[in-house]
Order: C-alpha cells, then structure tokens, then sequence
C-alpha cells in the first residue's frame, strides 16, 4: 500500500485565506441558500477570477490561449525552488543577472520558481518592493522553468508595459504564474515539493487555487 511518512515532512498551506465579502476590486460576496432538504448552500457568489491564491494561464493576455483544462496536472506540481531576495538596495529589479546568482547553480528544467522578498525594510514599506523583469523573464524562459510564483511582497514588472513584456514572454511559451501566495517566510528549505491544483473549469483565464509546499523536517 502505497504511504507517506508525514513524520518526516513538513506541509505547509501558501494559500491566501480569502474572507467574504473581500474588497471593492478583489469581491468575494455570497449568499446563503438552501438545498430541497433545507441543507444550506451558497446559491450566489460573486467574484472573479483573480481573488484569493490563483494560478494565471496564458488565456489572461492571448485571444485562444491555453486555459485551466488545457495542461497536464503535471505542471502544477513538482520540485520548486525558492529566489530569495535579501536585499532590495537602491534597484529592486530582479533581472537575469540576479536570478543567475541567486539561482544558477540549483535550478533545473522543468522547476518551480518561487520568489520571496527577505528584505524586512521592503516589507514594512521604508523600500521599494523588489518586482521582476523582462530580462528575468527571459532567465527564465531560457532554463526551462514550467511555473513561477510570488506573493504580494514581489510585483510581476514596475509599470503597466513592462508587465505585459514580461507575461507575454512567459505566456508565451505556456508557463502560468501563480499569485497572491502567503506564508512564505514558512519555508526553511530552498529546495521543497509544491502544489498548486487550480479549480477544473473551462473556458477560464484563471483559476483559484490551494497550494502547499512539502518539504523535509
């Protein structure tokens, strides 16, 4: 029979905890119905698509892109490592040469990159918080990754077009990035196993989902 051994691991739940009715921009209202057997049940909710933990497939930004139904479930799990940012400095951008040091000498094709911001000045908001590039981007896509992750704690790009640059050479060649994780400071190992499972729905840019990280104790 087939078994894990927990007592040597560590789960750890990454999943931003989202509580109704959530904000103005990010909504999460529902409304309380019951079944024929007065059972309750939650008939209305309105939200969308990027509230709470999920994982952006390239449908976000490409007219025929791929959606949730579309990849393997494969792609959202697997060996993950972790990008550290230590220190912001005065260029918080995180562009290849960063990602070569931080990362060049562990990542592997077919990894999960998950990027976190270590610096505490950055995080209570005396500096600017650390956001990835194009140029990353492109680090990247050159090693193959088949998934990338960040909290609220890392942007995606500095401005508007530079974050479109940067899906779009991603997306580009189907690697969906997940958002809106928490708990990251949990995480001891840099080399850990991650799941990331979005809701199965068609015809979705984007999908909620629960993501954990396994790694040993």
């Amino acid at each position: 029979m087939f078994d894990i051994d927990l007592s040597k691991y560590k789960v750890i739940d990454l999943s931003y905890e989202v509580v109704p009715p959530g904000s103005d921009d990010r909504p999460f209202v529902i409304q309380r119905g019951f079944l024929a057997d007065m059972a309750y049940k939650y008939d209305v909710t309105k939200t969308h698509s990027h509230v709470g933990t999920h994982v952006e497939m390239p449908a976000h930004f490409f007219d025929g892109g791929k959606e949730v139904t579309d990849f393997p479930l494969s792609t959202f799990f697997g060996r993950a490592i972790l990008l550290e940012i230590d220190e912001v400095g005065q260029n918080p951008a995180i562009t290849s040469e960063f990602t070569a040091k931080a990362i060049g000498n562990i990542i592997k094709e077919g990894d999960i990159v998950i990027c976190r911001n270590n610096d505490k000045e950055s995080l209570i908001g005396n500096k600017p918080k650390p956001y990835l590039t194009p140029d990353g981007a492109r680090w990247f896509k050159s090693h193959k990754i088949k998934l990338l992750g960040i909290d609220n704690n890392v942007g995606l790009s500095k401005d508007i077009p530079t974050g479109r640059e940067l899906h779009d050479v991603l997306m580009g060649v189907n690697v969906p990035i997940i958002e809106w994780l928490d708990n990251l400071d949990q995480i001891k190992n840099s080399v850990f196993f991650l799941m990331a499972l979005p809701f199965k729905v068609k015809t979705m840019d984007s999908s909620w989902a629960r993501v954990i990280a396994i790694e040993d104790k």
